[in-house]
């Protein structure tokens, strides 16, 4: 048996480990080359696809005419420390694409951490979803749980104008201030009213795009 063993030199040694150390963890999804990163939550591929990380939402960065969030310029150099000019492996919702045309997708790095919920687990973006309930929902809602009791990131500075209460909608899991028209036009049966502003973010709520709470 052991006449025909031909020792294996030690470059190829290696050059098996290493493909095995980077090759496997990228089993299933495909892998893909970020070129470039746009803001916290937002990124460009090597083909020029774009890609929106999934279940999440970073704070904005100036834009045109709009001035941007807290956080916003923190979430985004911290995204382009975890994924600019690197190989990840990139999870997409099927062929799901937001309004904008963007993939909206799950992606982890070679050492198979999720960068959408290492964002959120550090402060810098909100689990946050339209229509149905993305994958792994549970994970970044911990995430988002522990982010909070930690006072990480964002969550360390309340808002400038804490409400009397909040306005959540059960159906969009959107939470308005109580002044919002998008709030007061939620429903009875779709209503529901948290007394405290963290509350709705530990129930898995997201801000209303328009009042920001």
């Amino acid at each position: 048996m052991w006449q025909n063993f031909k020792p294996v030199s030690f470059s190829v040694l290696l050059t098996l480990v290493l493909a095995c150390s980077f090759g496997c963890s990228f089993a299933g999804g495909e892998r893909v080359f970020v070129r470039k990163v746009i803001d916290g939550d937002t990124v460009i591929l090597e083909d020029g696809t774009r890609v929106r990380y999934l279940g999440i939402n970073a704070p904005e960065i100036p834009h045109e005419d709009t001035p941007g969030e807290p956080f916003g310029w923190v979430a985004t150099i911290r995204n382009r420390q975890l994924v600019q000019g690197k190989w990840v492996r990139m999870v997409s919702a099927g062929d799901k694409v937001d309004r904008f045309g963007r993939t909206l997708a799950l992606v982890y790095l070679p050492d198979g951490r999720m960068v959408n919920e290492i964002l959120v687990r550090e402060g810098l973006a909100y689990f946050c979803f339209f229509g149905k309930r993305p994958p792994h929902a549970d994970l970044l809602l911990d995430a988002q749980r522990a982010a909070i009791g930690q006072r990480a990131g964002l969550w360390a500075h309340p808002p400038r104008r804490v409400e009397p209460y909040y306005i959540g909608n059960k159906k969009t899991f959107r939470v308005h201030r109580p002044w919002c028209p998008y709030g007061r036009r939620i429903g009875r049966r779709n209503r529901v009213v948290f007394t405290k502003r963290l509350q709705a973010f530990k129930e898995g709520y997201c801000r209303c795009k328009r009042c920001l709470p």
